[in-house]
């Protein structure tokens, strides 16, 4: 009886067997299929060193098959072979996990769940950039191959900037710290969180964003302001990226098409008749003089509201110019100068004073925020230049004070103030699917008793299905309305400002019954502009609003 240990070594016994070499060539063929198309393309993108790692999967392959071959014992040598050949793709494995986003690790599963099948598809898909770029000399940004690193920056960027386009988004904000990087979106003036990126993938979009915006790289302190374009399919974009820096880390703010955001019509400002009657006149040469303070909290459209009024001057007939930080939207035939901070030689006062020497009409004045500039403007007086200066308030008599403080003599502020202009944004309510009803306490609200208002839908019928709007994406909202306080200054009012009397100034001017803003505000929702839940949420954030109940049977699709 022969050998057992000798037949099993036996290489012609193991070249007579039928099924041994499919098992050897059969485990080869998949290494070979896992190097080629999936190891070493995964090599190039994330800049592993390709071919030391090739010469390793080559060697340790030719051993393993050496030893699954020429092995003492078939049984034994097949899976030493085995783990010898795929020994470094575990280290590959390790390595590679080791140096890559947590997002991009490879882990082993074995479930078949949906989410697991869906968040696979989404790392997939974030493989393929579908944005392109035009840089702030007007040249196309050349996206980098599958197999270059840096094609993961513009993945990166995309995974931002592609949902905020979907979403109507007209804002973008990023946040860069030690702790990573914050992205959050401003659409219909509420902002959300819809990203974050670690620390090293952060910087490298803002300095991507910096490159195609034309911005100095070297520079990350100092403000900087350029532009670029995107586009994906039919849409198109003007992106305006600022850039600073903070205690908190690096701020990118990317705004889309802010030249057409902030460039509406006088008239499409949403101003109620009696408020127009308080402005209209100031275009008449004889009314052409004095001051009239813009507010509002930050970020609710005052830049818009302050070219709307120069834009109702005629610049070619008058003298229209504006003192700005940065020129959001060119205005057609006014000088727009820019207030330079880097430059110690010339403040934001002087640089008033300078203009009001040149015998102005009008001037704008964007963002009064200091002592001086406030008394540089008083000091024109009521026969000189008219004057639009804005400032950040929270209501009317902070306006007022803000100003008086600002100034710090009542009479000289007092003396050439015309009318004090507040004003929010708030949300419009989507046509096509908002939902009239009429309220059971109409008269809590002061409105007639069946008077029709409405509220957010989100939802349309289609046959005998509720479906999420398609124009709102099911969020009962589509665009911002302003809304406005417009409070003119009699000369009642005046004695009182210039005797320091605030409260019997505001109560004067009261008597002219324009609208304050909640009056305004819930003209708009009866005109089915805005809702009642949007008019609390702005203008009574801190307080829980309870909206009219909506009856069974009164609605109205």
């Amino acid at each position: 009886m022969p050998d057992l240990h000798l037949f099993l070594s036996d290489i012609s016994v193991f070249l007579l067997s039928p099924w041994k070499p499919l098992v050897i060539w059969g485990v080869v063929a998949w290494w070979a299929w896992l190097v080629a198309a999936k190891i070493q393309p995964d090599a190039k993108f994330y800049r592993f060193n390709v071919e030391r790692w090739n010469l390793a999967h080559l060697l340790c392959a030719l051993v393993g098959i050496g030893i699954m071959i020429f092995g003492w014992m078939f049984y034994v040598g097949w899976p030493v072979g085995v783990l010898v050949m795929f020994a470094p793709t575990l280290v590959y494995w390790k390595i590679r996990n080791a140096n890559v986003p947590e997002t991009a690790r490879y882990a082993i599963s074995f479930t078949r769940s949906p989410e697991a099948r869906q968040q696979k598809a989404a790392q997939k898909a974030l493989r393929d950039v579908t944005l392109s770029y035009t840089d702030s000399s007007k040249e196309s940004v050349a996206i980098p191959s599958q197999e270059d690193p840096a094609r993961a920056i513009f993945l990166s960027l995309e995974s931002i900037l592609a949902p905020a386009m979907e979403a109507r988004a007209n804002r973008v904000d990023l946040l860069l710290g030690s702790g990573g990087c914050l992205a959050t979106q401003t659409v219909d003036t509420i902002r959300t969180k819809v990203d974050t990126l670690d620390t090293e993938s952060g910087a490298k979009v803002f300095n991507l964003v910096r490159t195609m915006a034309g911005m100095d790289l070297s520079e990350s302190r100092r403000r900087q302001i350029g532009e670029f374009q995107v586009s994906s399919g039919g849409s198109h974009h003007r992106l305006t990226a600022t850039t600073s820096g903070t205690s908190k880390g690096q701020v990118l703010r990317i705004d889309f098409d802010r030249a057409q955001q902030v460039r509406i019509p006088y008239d499409g400002l949403g101003l109620l008749k009696n408020q127009r009657a308080v402005l209209d006149p100031l275009v008449k040469e004889e009314n052409r003089h004095g001051i009239v303070l813009l507010s509002s909290p930050t970020g609710m459209g005052l830049t818009t509201t302050g070219y709307a009024l120069m834009s109702i001057h005629d610049s070619y007939t008058s003298n229209v110019r504006s003192l700005e930080r940065e020129v959001e939207a060119e205005m057609e035939g006014a000088v727009q100068q820019v207030w330079d901070a880097t430059d110690p030689q010339v403040d934001f006062a002087k640089m008033l004073q300078s203009m009001l020497r040149r015998d102005p009409d009008v001037i704008f004045v964007a963002g009064v925020q200091d002592a001086d500039t406030a008394k540089t403007a008083a000091a024109s007086g009521a026969d000189g230049p008219l004057l639009y200066l804005s400032m950040n308030a929270g209501s009317t008599p902070a306006t007022l004070t803000q100003w008086l403080q600002h100034v710090g003599d009542t009479s000289l502020a007092g003396n050439p103030l015309r009318a004090i202009v507040h004003q929010r944004l708030m949300r419009r309510l989507c046509d096509n699917c908002k939902v009239g009803f009429v309220p059971t306490d109409a008269g809590r609200f002061r409105l007639p008793e069946g008077t029709e208002l409405y509220r957010a839908g989100g939802k349309i019928q289609d046959r005998n299905k509720i479906l999420e709007c398609p124009v709102c994406r099911g969020s009962g909202y589509l665009g911002a309305i302003g809304v406005f306080e417009v409070t003119p200054i009699s000369e009642d009012a005046r004695m009182h400002i210039v005797k320091g009397d605030l409260q019997a100034a505001l109560t004067a001017a009261r008597r002219e019954k324009t609208p304050n803003i909640q009056e305004a505000a819930l003209k708009k929702a009866v005109a089915g502009e805005t809702s009642l839940e949007e008019i609390g949420r702005v203008l009574s954030p801190k307080k829980k609003t309870t909206a009219p109940k909506e009856p069974s049977g009164t609605s109205k699709a």
